[in-house]
């Protein structure tokens, strides 16, 4: 009697269990999801990597000629190295939807590859973002304690720092490289084995704790970028109506004018950032949230098209900075037109090399 109410009990939690899953809805289908990955990579997400590998180039190479003496240029000459790598490793997963390249008859599995290019690729974002934050954190303490930042924010320190950031943000990633192998996949379309890769038994247990961690860290940098945004914003309204009411000398004046520009510049790239990656940090917050919202979770195909779309934000961010040291910055004017074999004014101490 027992083993016969045991046995209605349990194919009734079945039932309900199947009524459950049938009656959920999948949001996203599969050939729907592949034409707005084919669009959007294909499409902008395409020419906005191209554009910013290209300008992240030319910033590497303006900031190397003006020379890296100071925190602000380290600073500024690392985030072009990162954004460049993290746009270089997302160009695959561009180029990989051109119908085009689905065409050639590859020796290796092209999601295998994207997966490892997309872990790369989040490497240098979060590189970036950490870059961004100790940008922020300088300026503004170089405007509210500008008698301490300067010992506290040495060249050799930014240097340090940023070699940190890079060894910490490899050693994130690498239990989510530790669950992947090398191995031959045998693919029935192609009849042949391919190179992919292959994942432990235990890769559930590992990736739970670097999803967590890999969601945590790039939140704490955001927030510091806000706060400090904020507080740049506020301090240099602040002292903005204090200049114009205070009688200064010619000197100071033309000190401060050039420390505001640096300020406005950090504001304005910080500001981009923050526009960028505010969706992306919304979207970790509740992925931690929600166990459906996973790559290998019931809405995969909503996490693989949103994170297409901030894949494509984070592209935008790496690639537009330029135009804010074009607009925002004489110095750096002069530098980009020397490197560009333009003619520049002589006055400013740049001549075109012969």
């Amino acid at each position: 009697m027992s083993n016969t109410n045991l046995t209605k009990l349990t194919n009734g939690e079945n039932h309900k269990q199947l009524t459950n899953t049938s009656t959920r809805q999948v949001l996203l289908a599969d050939e729907a999801l592949y034409y707005f990955l084919l669009v959007n990579f294909w499409g902008p997400a395409l020419a906005v990597c191209i554009l910013g590998i290209f300008t992240n180039i030319l910033n590497i190479i303006v900031f190397s000629k003006q020379g890296l003496r100071d925190t602000v240029n380290i600073s500024l000459f690392g985030l072009a190295t990162s954004d460049l790598g993290s746009l270089i490793t997302l160009l695959y997963a561009n180029i990989s939807f051109m119908p085009a390249f689905m065409a050639l008859d590859l020796p290796f599995v092209g999601s295998d590859v994207m997966y490892i290019s997309t872990l790369c690729h989040l490497i240098f974002t979060r590189v970036s973002t950490w870059i961004t934050a100790y940008i922020t954190l300088e300026r503004c303490l170089c405007v509210t304690a500008p008698l301490r930042v300067k010992n506290l924010f040495t060249p050799k320190r930014t240097v340090l720092y940023l070699i940190v950031v890079y060894v910490l943000m490899i050693a994130s990633a690498c239990p989510m490289f530790y669950t992947t192998r090398p191995a031959k996949i045998f693919n029935p379309l192609k009849n042949r084995t391919l190179l992919g890769i292959s994942f432990i038994e235990d890769r559930n247990k590992i990736e739970a704790i670097g999803f967590m961690t890999n969601n945590t860290i790039p939140t704490l940098a955001f927030c510091t970028v806000a706060i400090c945004t904020a507080i740049l914003v506020s301090t240099l309204r602040k002292k903005s109506k204090w200049r114009r009411q205070a009688t200064t000398s010619t000197a100071n004046t033309v000190v401060t004018d050039r420390d505001g520009k640096v300020v406005k510049i950090v504001i304005l790239i910080s500001t981009v950032f923050i526009i960028c990656y505010l969706p992306g940090t919304a979207v970790f917050v509740y992925m931690m949230l929600d166990s459906d919202l996973r790559i290998d979770g019931f809405h995969k195909n909503i996490v693989i098209a949103v994170f297409s779309v901030l894949f494509h934000l984070e592209s935008i961010n790496a690639g537009v900075n330029i135009f804010i040291y074009l607009s925002m910055s004489s110095k750096y004017r002069v530098t980009f037109m020397y490197v560009m074999c333009f003619k520049c004014d002589t006055v400013s101490g740049w001549k075109r090399p012969k």
